[in-house]
């Protein structure tokens, strides 16, 4: 049946987080005229049969409740569909809103074409209160984003997040102040470990110069990461049988509306067209700059660590390219590989996008940079092994013994920067 002058179309198959994106896709005006009921009543459908769990449940209740032209969503063109022949239409994974709405053009002619002997024309809603409508919703998604950044502000006192911002920030005044106590008592050390009658040890000397005074905070290396940041970093997921579908779910998620994407495309836009790209959207300046390979953020870095993990709705980001004689706000500037390696980090927490498989054999092309990269658990030994041979993330965790958690979000954030040889 139509709803208000609308095809109707039902979901089928998909999983809770795939069907609440789906129906703000429907709700939000940009599904070629389809109008979302329950499948029961709905004059097409739209299937999962990607998983092969749940395919014969699908197909099954297919046949209960009878044939409709479809739109079936599979994991790739070569598998077959159940012989439900010509109605059926076939999109692969991943599923994107471009695709999506190419298919729902084509079963939108299917329909009509099927429909051209009904007697009367159901009358199209008012194009102005449809209008009004789908501004009010805009408008509501605003307000909640407001109010969202409002509660993320409100809260900053309270987050954890305190190694994160000493990342974003040259400000470790009290780390380091601990680091050159340490690096002061093993000189002392040494010094009372020297043989006797040779007067008192040197000062130790940086390329050969004698009695250089110590080194200040600013100089010091990057202290390590701390629980708390493992914990921002890797997550506390347990090793799961990737064998079995219901724990593989546990580590797989779904890139779609999170900012590492447009962190990755605005990267490869802005060194493409030579030209600086901001990331519209987002509470804050966030500007890539190809020129200098890096980032211009003025986003508090609590506040961006809240944003790598928020799905933002259709259209809430985008990119926009910016001429390069452009005055530019005050903010940090952050290496590109840097921000991105910390971004895909925080985005991952020790899962796995659904655009990389722990079974695919991987070879490392280079090693890390971590003087300037944070340097998660064991990152040293996963990377020297997976450059030594061609590995996959689930034999580099089986070989070197260690939590699949730190194995993944190395192979995450080295992908991000594209550290893996083709």
């Amino acid at each position: 049946m139509s709803v208000g002058g609308k095809p109707s179309i039902g979901i089928v198959g998909f999983s809770t987080q795939e069907a609440a994106l789906l129906e703000i896709f429907f709700n939000g005006n940009r599904a070629e005229g389809f109008q979302l009921v329950p499948a029961e009543r709905a004059q097409a459908l739209l299937i999962d049969l990607s998983d092969t769990v749940s395919r014969r449940q699908v197909e099954k209740w297919l046949r209960r409740n009878g044939e409709r032209p479809f739109i079936a969503v599979v994991e790739s063109t070569a598998e077959k569909m159940d012989g439900k022949g010509k109605k059926g239409l076939r999109l692969t994974r991943p599923l994107s809103m471009d695709a999506l709405q190419r298919a729902l053009a084509e079963l939108q002619r299917q329909l009509d074409g099927g429909a051209s002997s009904s007697p009367s024309p159901e009358p199209q809603p008012d194009p102005e209160r449809r209008r009004a409508a789908v501004f009010a919703q805009w408008q509501a998604r605003k307000e909640r984003s407001s109010q969202a950044q409002d509660a993320w502000k409100g809260e900053k006192t309270q987050r954890q997040g305190e190694a994160l911002r000493s990342r974003f920030s040259v400000k470790r005044d009290e780390l380091n102040h601990l680091i050159l106590e340490a690096q002061n008592q093993l000189e002392q050390k040494q010094r009372s470990s020297a043989p006797s009658g040779s007067g008192p040890a040197p000062r130790p000397a940086k390329g050969g110069a004698q009695g250089r005074e110590p080194r200040t905070p600013a100089e010091l290396p990057t202290p390590r990461l701390s629980a708390e940041m493992v914990q921002q970093c890797c997550g506390n997921l347990p090793d799961v049988d990737l064998d079995s579908a219901t724990e593989r779910r546990r580590v797989y998620f779904s890139l779609d509306g999170l900012l590492l994407p447009w962190i990755k495309r605005s990267i490869e836009v802005g060194n493409a067209s030579g030209k600086p790209q901001q990331i519209v959207g987002v509470p804050g300046a966030l500007f890539y700059l190809p020129a200098d390979k890096a980032f211009l953020v003025t986003i508090d870095s609590d506040l961006l660590l809240q944003l790598t993990r928020t799905r933002f709705g259709f259209e809430e980001i985008s990119l926009l390219e910016r001429e390069p004689d452009i005055e530019l706000p005050k903010g940090r500037r952050v290496a590109a590989d840097e921000l991105l390696w910390q971004l895909a980090l925080f985005t991952a927490r020790g899962r796995l996008p659904d655009t990389l498989s722990a079974e695919e054999p991987r070879l490392l092309k280079s090693m890390p940079d971590f003087e300037r990269l944070l340097e998660t658990p064991h990152a040293r030994s996963i990377a020297e092994l997976w450059q030594s041979q061609r590995l996959s993330a689930q034999d580099v965790a089986s070989l070197l013994g260690v939590p699949q958690r730190f194995v993944f979000s190395f192979l995450v954030a080295a992908d991000a920067i594209g550290l893996y040889c083709q």
